[in-house]
C-alpha cells in the first residue's frame, strides 16, 4: 500500500498513474473529488477527498490505508502543495500560515502518523516533493521558498532518526508543465524567456518527475537516504553565460 497525497491534478495524478500501472495499491488524496473519482476509475486505486493540512484528516486517510493494507504502509508521497507569488512586503499572515500548512504542515502530519505502519513493512520509504525554490530563492516567493526549504530540511532530519526502517528522501521538480504553469505556456514570450533558463531547453513533463518518485520508492533505490533529487532539465546547476555576439552555441 503506497498513499500519495495531492494525487487529483499534475504531478500527483503522474504519480498515482505510474504507482498503479505498476501495479501497486494506492491511496491517494486531494480535494477536487470530481478528479479524484475520475482518476480512482481511470486507475483502479482508491481515493480520499481530504485535507492533507487536517489532522483528523489525515488520521482517518491513514487508517483507511492500513486497513486496506493489513495494517502495513509500504511507501508515502507527500506532494501536496500550493503556491503564491506576492512581494514580501505585502504577504499576509494567513498567506504564509496558508503555505505552511498546505506545503510543510501536511509532510509532519502523514509522516508522523504513518510512520508505524510503514515500519512494519520490509520496504518501507517516504519521498516528500519539495522544489527547487527550496534550495534557491525566487524573488515574489519568499514563503513558498521557505515551506519547501523546511521540506528538505524535515527530510534529511527524519532520514537520520528513521533511516534503519524507513527512507526519506525528496525531489525538486522545476518549472513542470502543470496546470500551474498554464498563464506561462499560453504566453509565448514568457515560456521562452523562461526555457532560455533550462538547459534542457524545455519544460519538464509530470511523467517525469513521477518516474524519479517511483524509482526512490522502488527495490532499486534501497540504499538512497536523506537525498534531494533535483528534477529541473539543469536549471539550478549554475548560473548560464549568454553567448557572444557571432560566436555559434553548442
Amino acid at each position: 500500500m503506497i498513499v500519495v497525497t495531492g494525487g487529483t491534478h499534475g504531478i500527483g495524478a503522474a504519480i498515482v498513474a505510474q504507482l498503479a500501472g505498476n501495479g501497486e495499491q494506492v491511496l491517494f488524496t486531494g480535494r477536487d473529488t470530481a478528479a479524484g473519482e475520475a482518476l480512482a476509475q481511470h486507475t483502479g486505486a482508491h481515493f480520499a477527498a481530504a485535507d492533507a493540512s487536517d489532522p483528523a484528516a489525515v488520521a482517518e486517510v491513514v487508517a483507511r490505508a492500513e486497513a486496506l493494507g493489513g495494517g502495513v504502509i509500504d511507501g508515502l508521497v507527500n506532494n501536496a502543495g500550493a503556491g503564491s507569488r506576492s512581494a514580501f512586503l505585502e504577504l499576509g499572515v494567513d498567506d504564509w500560515d496558508r503555505l505552511m500548512a498546505v506545503n510543510l504542515r501536511s509532510v509532519f502530519l502523514f509522516s508522523q502518523k504513518a510512520l508505524p505502519a510503514l515500519q512494519k513493512s520490509q520496504r518501507g520509504a517516504v519521498v516528500n516533493v519539495a522544489s527547487i525554490a527550496g534550495k534557491v530563492g525566487e524573488e515574489g516567493l519568499a514563503a513558498y521558498c521557505a515551506s519547501k526549504g523546511g521540506v528538505i530540511a524535515l527530510t534529511q532530519a527524519l532520514a537520520l532518526e528513521f533511516g534503519e526502517r524507513v527512507r526519506f528522501n525528496a525531489v525538486c521538480p522545476g518549472q513542470i508543465a502543470t496546470r500551474m504553469m498554464a498563464r506561462v505556456i499560453a504566453d509565448a514570450d514568457r515560456l521562452a524567456a523562461l526555457t532560455r533558463r533550462i538547459p534542457a531547453g524545455r519544460l519538464g513533463e509530470a511523467g517525469e518527475v513521477a518516474a524519479t518518485v517511483c524509482w526512490l520508492l522502488s527495490a532499486q533505490a534501497s540504499f538512497i537516504n536523506g537525498a534531494v533529487l533535483t528534477v529541473d532539465g539543469g536549471e539550478t546547476a549554475g548560473y548560464r553565460t549568454p553567448p557572444l555576439p557571432g560566436a555559434p552555441r553548442a
